[in-house]
């Protein structure tokens, strides 16, 4: 049987059949990050009902004692009026305090879902960020290959059948990847721990980047020794292979995270916000970012890796020659 004029062997089947198998193990997995989310869910409800309950038990507490001192300093009515006010605030309570011993209980087993949620989230993070850079790797290899050949060795210039297969399966898992790794992130940035989340990516994805290219020769190329001529096209070199490597996980994470922009002006009612509109000093923002891959999963690993090596430091922020000293931080700046 012929496809596209290339005649399709058994092999061809058997791919098929590999890729259907593939799919089916990919949605096992997104169900299972998916369900990681909803466990995240679940322990920031939990969290919240535990310090709820804290807060409201305190607050029962401190009203207690204070309608205890005014009903000693006043006389008692006739109709009974505030003793029935008195026991319906007091069932209300009771319930109150009855909720909190149960949810004290708990309290734990709560700390020990959180805690193995976190831990499970970020290994599956990690797993996840593996082979991302293991796909994106054979991408650049495929791209980088020659095109198909004839039998008789003369270039078709075209794709094979099974070769654009295995690119269409490879581009699916790609982006099952970003729907996974953004489950994953969104469950950590849900309990507070979007911390954990940048420091994996910069120990998995960035690090090792770093690890490969950072060098004492790289650093002089172009240059005498000690003038670091190489630091602008290293940082650049770097730069590039983490867009092309992670830039779609970049990219997902900063519009997932990204802080709404808020008028400063129209929130404390000084004005209207269209008389705000260009005015750059009027913005800010509500929230700081819970996930940050770009500043603390990137640029604090290189800066960490230029500042942990010694020779490398002083290279580039030796005061002792006027020249390098500037041109540093110049790039830093």
């Amino acid at each position: 049987e012929r496809e596209g004029g290339y005649l399709l062997s058994d092999s061809d089947s058997d791919s098929d059949m590999e890729s259907d198998d593939v799919m089916e193990e990919s949605d096992t997995e997104l169900d299972h990050v998916t369900s990681l989310e909803r466990a995240a869910y679940t322990t920031l409800y939990l969290l919240q009902e535990l310090q709820t309950s804290s807060a409201q038990v305190s607050a029962l507490t401190a009203a207690s004692s204070t309608s205890d001192d005014n009903a000693n300093n006043s006389l008692p009515s006739l109709f009974g009026g505030p003793a029935t006010a008195s026991n319906s605030a007091s069932g209300l309570g009771g319930v109150i305090i009855e909720k909190s011993r149960f949810l004290m209980k708990l309290s734990p087993r709560i700390r020990r879902l959180e805690s193995d949620t976190v831990k499970c989230l970020v290994g599956r993070l990690e797993e996840l960020l593996v082979e991302m850079r293991s796909v994106m790797e054979r991408q650049f290899h495929d791209d980088r290959a020659p095109p198909d050949e004839d039998d008789d060795g003369i270039g078709r210039g075209g794709v094979h059948p099974s070769k654009e297969r295995e690119r269409q399966a490879r581009k699916r898992r790609k982006e099952n990847l970003l729907l996974m790794i953004g489950h994953c992130l969104r469950g950590l940035a849900l309990l507070g721990k979007g911390a954990d989340a940048e420091s994996a990516f910069a120990r998995v994805a960035i690090m090792p980047i770093i690890r490969s290219k950072l060098s004492m020769g790289k650093l002089d190329e172009g240059g005498s020794r000690g003038e670091c001529a190489g630091l602008f096209f290293l940082l650049d070199d770097i730069a590039n292979t983490v867009a092309s490597m992670y830039g779609s996980i970049l990219r997902v994470s900063e519009g997932m995270f990204a802080p709404a922009e808020r008028d400063v002006n129209v929130e404390h009612g000084n004005g209207n916000a269209n008389e705000h509109e260009n005015d750059n000093t009027a913005k800010g923002w509500s929230t700081p970012m819970e996930v940050d891959l770009v500043t603390c999963g990137v640029w604090v690993p290189v800066a960490t890796a230029l500042m942990a090596d010694p020779g490398i430091k002083m290279a580039i922020f030796s005061p002792g020659i006027a020249n390098v000293l500037q041109l540093s931080v110049a790039l830093r700046g």
